[in-house]
């Protein structure tokens, strides 16, 4: 009875303090959770002292990730669609950190019938902290290489005089381009300085602002190396559009993506990540031969080494900044409104103009 104790209170404080300490779960989930996770690894206490010091510690870390794995499929069918989002965020550390609970669990137990309690104790614990801090480091680079932050960086051509600059709506959020982000812009388009701020010209001579910048962070690394992506999104798009779009390989690379229509995508920057996807959804809104943007959607796909064990993370509709439209090619325009300049609006109907 006195080893099924300890092998219970070892488990439970081992998975409380790691849980609390990786952040896997709030301290109350790992409070409660772990009691049902230390009665599992107490009922083992048998066959811990049975297989001994050398294969107790397998049969623990085993059980532990069954359990781990159970609670997981337990959430996705039962669960809310928040808390299996959470789960799916932290799975990887969470089998660490009960593999490691009850590996050192099993390795105190097998230990005691030989050792005084201590040493039992020593050498449990000396395991699990080794076999938390060594997958945890994994885990922590893995996130590191995949799951770290991409800036999004929107570059928009609007329909403006050639002396003049867009005009952006009252209370937009101006986006500016770093000097890194221009240096790698001038190395592939022309860059110059206009009335609108900085403006890359591409091939055809039509002129691109950045509309937006909108940062995409996956909540187990928030301070992580940060990705940027260029989006040019060229007009002459009459119809929603869905892209996927790679990025750098480097963490912290930075990469110029120009969209087209019918899901044409040209990636400039160097090696493409293998691990690391964009979706980017366009949707327009006709109007009496006026295609405006109406707003784009972005979600960023993960997969790790060991699978597909990140959630995507998406952003809401994002909506322009300043004014952007696109002039249907198949609705003719009368006379009187190519002789008149016209100076598009986003969201508004051109009729009232």
């Amino acid at each position: 009875m006195n080893t099924y104790a300890r092998t219970y209170w070892f488990t439970w404080a081992f998975l409380v303090i790691a849980a609390a300490l990786t952040g896997v779960a709030s301290l109350q989930a790992a409070f409660f959770g772990g009691i049902f996770a230390a009665l599992l690894s107490a009922l083992l206490s048998k066959v811990y002292e049975r297989t001994g010091p050398r294969y107790a510690p397998l049969i623990g870390a085993t059980a532990g990730t069954l359990w781990v794995i159970a609670m997981f499929f337990r959430v996705r069918w039962f669960g809310s669609a928040d808390d299996f989002q959470m789960v799916q965020w932290t799975l990887g550390t969470d089998i660490s950190v009960h593999a490691a609970g009850f590996a050192g669990a099993a390795l105190m137990t097998a230990l005691l019938a030989r050792y005084e309690f201590p040493k039992a104790l020593g050498g449990g614990l000396l395991l699990a902290a080794a076999m938390t801090v060594i997958p945890y480091g994994v885990i922590g680079w893995i996130d590191h290489r995949v799951a770290g932050p991409v800036d999004l960086v929107v570059l928009v051509s609007a329909e403006v005089a050639v002396d003049e600059g867009p005009v952006r709506r009252s209370g937009a959020v101006q986006a500016e381009l770093t000097s890194a982000e221009v240096l790698f812009l001038k190395e592939r388009v022309l860059v110059v300085d206009g009335p609108g701020g900085v403006e890359v010209v591409d091939e055809q001579g039509r002129r691109y602002w950045p509309l937006l910048r909108r940062r995409l962070v996956y909540p187990g690394n928030p301070g992580g190396p940060v990705r940027t992506v260029l989006f040019m999104l060229p007009p002459g798009l009459v119809a929603a559009e869905t892209w996927s779009v790679p990025v750098h390989q480097d963490p912290k690379g930075l990469a110029l993506v120009t969209l087209g229509g019918r899901n044409d995508v040209k990636f400039s920057g160097g090696p493409i990540s293998q691990a690391v996807r964009l979706e980017v959804s366009l949707a327009v809104k006709p109007n009496e031969g006026v295609v405006t943007y109406q707003s784009l959607q972005v979600e960023t796909f993960r997969k790790s080494p060991l699978g597909d064990l990140y959630a995507s993370v998406r952003t809401q509709g994002i909506a322009a900044a300043f004014p952007t439209s696109l002039i249907d090619p198949k609705t003719p325009v009368k006379s009187e409104e190519k002789a008149k300049p016209r100076r598009p609006s986003f969201g508004a109907d051109p009729a009232a103009k």
